[in-house]
């Protein structure tokens, strides 16, 4: 792939994570001369990994890993974070850097994309892999349900995430540890409790599901429909939540009063953040 040598590119130093399709390895086919050398010594190969594998996850810690998936169906990931400890730990080498930026347009406006290349290196052994992000991944480009302008978008963030994405991509591949059972890993003593999680629920499921925030109030704004009353509560980050209850409204207007922060219990309906309960923290 073409493009500019990564030393040459801005970024910045924030923990940020792609999601496992957007990264990846560019691989090969054995010759016949390793697929023999493989096939008599698969044995004691499996057995070197497994005890390899076993012995790097311990360098993981709780919060390094990202559950994915429904409770019957879920698959534990490795973030950047524990990737890097067990490349740093082991010496893995990232080489052979290229990046290159992609640009387009469609209904919903411009868009961008970072794609970031390198050679994963241990012990004589190399793959190539990619890591990518972009201006329309929502941890990026979308806030309150809306596609952010371009120029409200950190591109060094982008930048950044797709780089690492490689790195960590070049770590679990090397070692296999991609789609790890979260059953299998407990059975190691490796602890999930701490784990981020992304779940793959359709969008209605996922508005069904109540979710909590603590922030301070920046403004409370009231509509009059004449026979009814709409409550919008916004935060000090312009997040904005609704409510027809007044007395909500009012728990809302004592804490802005006294400088305290609020938990807000909310549902995502048809016009974004619907207040379910709020109360001083």
């Amino acid at each position: 792939m073409a493009g500019t040598a990564t030393q040459d590119l801005e970024v910045v130093d924030k923990e940020i994570e792609t999601l496992p399709e957007a990264s990846g390895v560019v691989g090969g086919a054995l010759g016949i001369d390793d697929q023999i050398a493989l096939s008599e010594n698969i044995g004691r190969l499996v057995e070197a990994q497994n005890k390899i594998r076993m012995a790097l996850l311990k360098l993981a810690q709780q919060g390094d890993w990202v559950v994915f998936g429904e409770e019957d169906k879920q698959k534990a990931e490795l973030g950047f974070a524990g990737a890097m400890r067990i490349g740093s730990t082991l010496g893995v080498n990232f080489t052979n850097w290229t990046a290159e930026k992609e640009r387009d347009t469609d209904e919903k406006g411009a868009w961008y994309r970072w794609n970031f290349e390198c050679d994963a290196t241990f012990r004589g052994r190399t793959v190539r892999v990619y890591g990518r992000a972009g201006s329309r991944d929502k941890f990026f480009g979308k806030a309150h349900g809306a596609f952010k302008e371009l120029h409200e978008i950190d591109e060094g963030n982008i930048k950044m995430a797709a780089r690492r994405g490689a790195m960590k991509e070049g770590v679990k591949v090397l070692f296999g540890l991609h789609h790890m059972d979260p059953k299998e890993l407990e059975k190691y003593g490796v602890r999930l409790e701490r784990a981020q999680g992304y779940s793959h629920k359709s969008a209605d499921a996922q508005a069904e599901e109540s979710k909590s925030v603590t922030v301070k109030v920046a403004d409370i704004t009231m509509k009059d429909g004449g026979t009814w009353k709409k409550y919008t509560v916004k935060d000090v980050e312009g997040a904005a939540y609704t409510t027809f209850s007044e007395s909500l409204a009012k728990v809302a207007k004592e804490a802005k009063a006294g400088d305290k922060a609020v938990t807000i219990t909310y549902t995502t309906g048809k016009y974004g953040p619907e207040i379910k309960g709020l109360v001083i923290a």
